[in-house]
């Protein structure tokens, strides 16, 4: 049950993530805050790959934060 809850949660971060993919800080603070509850949902969803690609686009230089995000997705 918990684990639902936890992927239920790291889905919203992800949605929220992606709606404010313009206020990057803001959205790499949603999706660090989904890597902590399940990070290997995290590290191996498609989407959050595309979205950390776009956020380091979006974003130069990249904050440090967004730099190690962006190695453990795998960007």
């Amino acid at each position: 049950m918990a684990a639902r809850v936890g992927e239920g949660r790291n889905d919203y971060n992800i949605s929220l993530a992606r709606a404010q993919r313009r206020q990057v800080e803001e959205a790499v603070a949603r999706l660090l805050e989904a890597e902590n509850t399940t990070p290997e949902q995290i590290r191996n969803h498609r989407v959050v790959r595309q979205l950390v690609s776009d956020l380091l686009s979006m974003q130069i230089p990249a904050s440090a934060e967004l730099r190690e995000l962006a190695d453990r997705v795998g960007c």
